[in-house]
């Protein structure tokens, strides 16, 4: 299937279309050759398009982020309340109650929380963002891959405020940080992070266009992966033939590695780094090639 760019009254036709076939997706000549980029040049192709497009991006990120809070009277302020609310309650059940003696237990907890947070807002929202876009999809030539990859950056907005949390309450618990120069490498800890949601949200939201259960499933995933990841406990509770597991979680690196460099003051341990870098690499090309595939075909389901 080709669609052509209509020329308007009085100006040369554009040799802009997209061609769609079996075989894969091939854009821009003055008529299709059939001849289909491969991954990675397709891969370097798209984030050519992406960074030609990064205006319309971010009215698309924009968008995102608005309408998630157009409804509400407090707005972002949700955002800042549930982990509040959720570091008060464990915290009485965890430390009072329980009496869990895990130390500085309420920065411990929101540190995880938050991070945790990112990951659970961008799956539930990006899995759907085909479907909430398929006016522009059948309509229109914009690069799909944004749809899901705009709901990452929106909800980096919210999880950037929740930092600012995390660290407002140093003068309640100073005793929990420990600030140095090794908090420069936070940023790079979340940007890491960032390439594991784009992947996840490139394989989510392409097959729920075509299986619709995806999201239930990604649902029940996220209610089992809450207690998979070291939120409530770090991997160094866990018993002797479970910490390795543990260990393998990439979100469960990127909650520990923050933690010790806010909490500690120490830099992450170099295979805790490696890990996660290698985990979130190996998703990013997963969720590329997911993509790619289910691609052809998503103007058809939405």
């Amino acid at each position: 299937m080709t669609e052509a760019a209509v020329p308007t009254e009085g100006t040369a036709p554009r040799a802009e279309w997209v061609h769609r076939s079996a075989s894969g997706i091939e854009i821009g000549a003055e008529a299709p050759t059939g001849v289909v980029l491969s991954a990675p040049k397709a891969f370097v192709a798209a984030l050519h398009l992406a960074w030609s497009l990064r205006e319309t991006f971010w009215v698309v990120v924009a968008k995102d982020f608005k309408a998630r809070y157009r409804a509400q009277s407090l707005g972002l302020f949700w955002s800042l309340a549930h982990p509040l609310v959720m570091m008060l309650t464990l915290t009485a059940a965890f430390q009072w109650v329980l009496r869990v003696q895990i130390e500085n237990f309420p920065i411990f907890y929101l540190i995880g929380a938050v991070i945790w947070q990112l990951f659970s807002n961008v799956l539930n929202g990006s899995t759907s963002s085909m479907l909430e876009n398929g006016g522009l999809i059948k309509h229109t030539t914009f690069p799909r891959f944004l749809f899901p990859i705009s709901t990452v950056f929106s909800n980096l907005i919210p999880f950037g405020m929740e930092m600012l949390l995390v660290f407002a309450f140093f003068p309640v618990f100073p005793g929990a940080y420990n600030l140095n120069g090794t908090l420069l490498l936070l940023p790079l800890v979340v940007a890491v992070y960032v390439v594991l949601l784009v992947g996840a949200a490139l394989v989510t939201s392409s097959l729920n266009v075509r299986y619709r259960d995806v999201l239930y499933m990604v649902s029940s995933v996220l209610t089992v992966g809450f207690w998979a990841t070291p939120i409530l406990y770090s991997t160094a509770m866990a018993p002797g033939w479970l910490g390795p597991i543990l260990r393998l979680n990439p979100i469960g690196c990127a909650i520990e590695s923050a933690r010790s460099i806010i909490m500690k003051g120490e830099l992450p341990a170099a295979d805790y780094l490696a890990t996660f870098t290698l985990e979130a690499l190996a998703v990013l090309a997963i969720g590329a090639l997911v993509f790619r595939r289910q691609n052809r075909s998503i103007a058809d389901y939405v």
